[in-house]
This record gives C-alpha cells, sequence and structure tokens, in this order.
C-alpha cells in the first residue's frame, strides 16, 4: 500500500516466519519471502504455508540463505525498506546432535544476510530475531532483554 513498508522476511515456511509475513501484507506492506523448505519437519505444512501465502499475495522465493547470488539478486528486485530475518535451523536438540547443519543454517545464514546487506543501496533495515535459549540456564522467569545471557546452555544459544 502508499506509505507501507517493503520486507524481504526469510524463513515464511516456519510458523513464526509465515504468520509475520501474513499480518504485514495484510496491513498494507509488499512481502516476499525466503525460504530452503528443508526437511526438519514435514514439508508439506511449509508448502501449504507458502500456498496460503500466494493467495494472500506474498510469494516465496525457495533458495538459501548461504547464496549470496540469490540474496543480491533479491535485493536488486526492488528497494527493500526492511529485511526480516527469521529463517533458522529449528531445533536445539537437533543442533546438539547436527551442530553443522546449525551453524550452516543459522550462524553462516546469518552472516551472508549480513554480507549481502552490506552492498545494498538503499540498505534496508535489518530486524533479526533471536531464541529464548540464549538465556541459558537462568531461572528467573519472565526472561527480560536485561538478564545475563553468558551462560548458554547450548550451541543453538551460542
Amino acid at each position: 500500500g502508499v506509505g507501507g513498508k517493503v520486507v524481504l522476511v526469510t524463513g515464511t515456511g516456519g510458523f513464526v516466519g509465515f504468520h509475520t509475513a501474513l499480518a504485514l501484507k495484510r496491513r498494507g506492506d509488499a512481502v516476499l519471502g525466503l525460504d530452503n523448505f528443508n526437511d526438519y519437519y514435514d514439508t508439506s505444512l511449509k508448502r501449504e504455508r507458502q500456498e496460503q501465502l500466494e493467495k494472500e499475495g506474498v510469494y516465496t522465493v525457495e533458495g538459501d540463505l548461504n547464496d549470496l547470488d540469490l540474496l543480491h539478486q533479491l535485493l536488486n528486485l526492488c528497494e527493500f525498506s526492511h529485511v526480516l530475518h527469521l529463517a533458522a535451523q529449528a531445533g536445539v536438540r537437533y543442533a546438539a546432535k547436527n551442530p553443522m547443519a546449525y551453524v550452516q543454517s543459522n550462524l553462516s545464514g546469518m552472516v551472508a544476510v549480513l554480507e549481502a546487506l552490506k552492498g545494498a543501496s538503499p540498505m534496508p533495515r535489518l530486524v533479526f530475531a533471536s531464541s529464548s535459549s540464549v538465556y541459558g540456564l537462568n531461572d528467573k522467569v519472565p526472561f527480560s532483554e536485561q538478564d545475563n545471557v553468558d551462560h548458554p546452555a547450548s550451541l543453538y544459544a551460542a
């Protein structure tokens, strides 16, 4: 819509990315999604989300965060006002059993997004989410952004 934001949302096949992309679109923002549709959990659910988004006018590009050429192509498609980076390899236990899958998606993927944004002109604002796992062994609830986070309990939180 007029005056709305133009947002690239990563991770639109996931629960949070899907619902966020939908909410942004419904409030009048232009939204483009990005997801690799990995098989960590049933891909049919992710594909159903993709179809629902498309019915609402949100197209999801299938691709990997670590594909810098793809990220550059997407950033050159239009002048994004924001990149909402929600894509991540989910699962604390999975990260413990498959640390390289986690590192490739969550760490290398984040660096790739940052690298791609460095060359964007104008540079979109980056908004990204973290995990409550960063609070580690903190037993005070609810968590606060002011809580100490220097004792992560897992690689997932690092």
